[in-house]
């Protein structure tokens, strides 16, 4: 881990690196993280991740403009943005023109400022929408001619879905990163609530997950709750946890990617996305 001007970067780096053989960039940005993974250009298998911590979004310019991975060869991509502003919406019932009335049920949409974004899951049964900063965009679109945007709750709802065998009837799946967590109910093996906090101290996270099970009416010595990523991240604890839920599970996320020897331990952050990716489309 290395502090560079105003950020902190960590480095997982395979054995037979070469900036020459990346073909794609899977980025993900949330409030005080950037996560950027290189893959290669035939087997698509990770070559290289770098995590970059922050405390300025300012910060974020910065690093696209100066750091080394923005200058590959490659011109396609995918960005991830993880922030409180998207909404879910039914395929079925979803009218792309209609994405900024959508959207304004939820949050508020500035059309000078903002990009609407919108994606299908789930064999595009639901559409995640959300908003990505122009300015951010254009700067991107400099080094990434060919990146694609979405909301980052349609990586980790997704995943969410795919694990739909041995559901109980109640259960919660919770998604953690540094101080913001993404929060889904299931019942009978049916999404039934989602949605994202932010988790500034272990009261907010208990306080959520109490109001979800109580608005779910769950009971809270039954109900499973399968929890991704590192608790530390929610200011909590397994121990912690235990005293108010009977049936708590830290999950090891299913993996779909492969990685260059070397280039694994990006396994050890425990985020969802060294595990687990949306299909890459070349």
């Amino acid at each position: 881990m290395d502090k560079v001007g105003s950020h902190i970067q960590s480095k997982f780096i395979s054995d037979k690196y070469d900036m020459q053989d990346i073909s794609y960039l899977s980025l993900f940005l949330y409030e005080k993280l950037l996560t950027v993974i290189a893959h290669t250009e035939e087997s698509k298998k990770i070559t290289a991740s770098f995590i970059y911590s922050f405390q300025e979004q300012e910060t974020v310019n910065q690093i696209i403009e100066t750091e080394e991975i923005f200058n590959a060869p490659n011109s396609e991509g995918k960005l991830y943005l993880h922030h409180q502003r998207f909404t879910l919406v039914p395929t079925q019932l979803f009218n792309a023109s209609q994405c900024a009335k959508y959207l304004n049920f939820a949050t508020e949409v500035n059309e000078v400022e903002d990009n609407i974004t919108y994606t299908g899951i789930a064999n595009n049964s639901i559409q995640v929408l959300g908003t990505a900063d122009k300015q951010l965009l254009d700067q991107l679109d400099k080094k990434l001619p060919e990146l694609e945007i979405a909301h980052g709750a349609s990586h980790v709802l997704d995943y969410f879905l795919s694990q739909n065998d041995n559901f109980l009837s109640q259960e919660l799946f919770i998604h953690s990163s540094p101080d913001c967590m993404y929060m889904a109910a299931f019942t009978e093996g049916k999404l039934s609530l989602f949605n994202r906090f932010i988790i500034p101290d272990e009261a907010s996270f208990l306080r959520y997950v109490f109001t979800f099970i109580q608005q779910m009416a769950f009971d809270r010595t039954h109900c499973k709750i399968r929890f991704f990523g590192n608790p530390e991240w929610l200011h909590t604890s397994k121990e912690g946890m235990d005293l108010y839920f009977k049936n708590i599970h830290i999950i090891t996320p299913e993996q779909n990617v492969s990685y260059l020897a070397g280039a694994e331990s990006f396994l050890n952050t425990h985020l969802l996305e060294a595990f687990w990716q949306q299909k890459i489309i070349s």
